[in-house]
């Protein structure tokens, strides 16, 4: 039986969040230098979805930001570029530069995990609808815990919780 206070296991370890500052320059890169790729890129909230809902510091978000996404085996790699706002990758950039941002992990109730770790003091610092209608993503708070930064989605049933193919926004 599970302890309710306690969040569900986070064994669904899916990606690994970078941020930068030029997109197009780490594409690059990783494309020339390390054969990584191909990346599918789209600039996040999409304009053409009204449902999407974003979240920072417990505030309703303004912010954008461009988007990349590849395949690194059963791993998925995301690379980040803040356009504009306040942001939790904004933030990350001027206080830490380009690098690592964070480790994300599927879970199956996203608002009973985050009540779990609330209780633990684990609060929310970023949140929002995910690219494939249906999602939520939050960012947690662990940085100064841990030194990276926790990113939890609930993924839709009957798919592995990747980032999909673009249906909607495509850049």
């Amino acid at each position: 039986m599970s302890d309710p206070s306690h969040p569900e296991p986070f064994g669904d370890f899916v990606q690994i969040g970078v941020v930068v500052r030029d997109l197009d320059r780490t594409i690059n890169v990783l494309s020339e230098v390390f054969g990584i790729g191909p990346f599918r890129s789209i600039t996040y909230p999409p304009a053409n979805r009204e449902d999407v809902e974003t979240w920072y510091m417990g505030q309703s978000g303004d912010f954008v930001a461009r988007l990349a996404f590849a395949e690194l085996g059963p791993v998925e790699l995301e690379l980040i570029q803040p356009i504009e706002g306040e942001s939790i990758w904004a933030d990350f950039i001027r206080e830490h530069g380009e690098g690592i941002h964070h480790i994300r992990f599927n879970v199956k109730d996203l608002g009973k995990t985050l009540n779990a770790l609330d209780e633990k003091g684990i609060t929310t610092t970023q949140s929002g609808s995910g690219l494939r209608p249906g999602t939520t993503w939050a960012y947690l708070d662990t940085q100064s815990a841990m030194g990276f930064i926790v990113e939890l989605m609930n993924p839709l049933l009957g798919t592995d919780g990747r980032t999909p193919e673009f249906t909607h926004g495509d850049e």
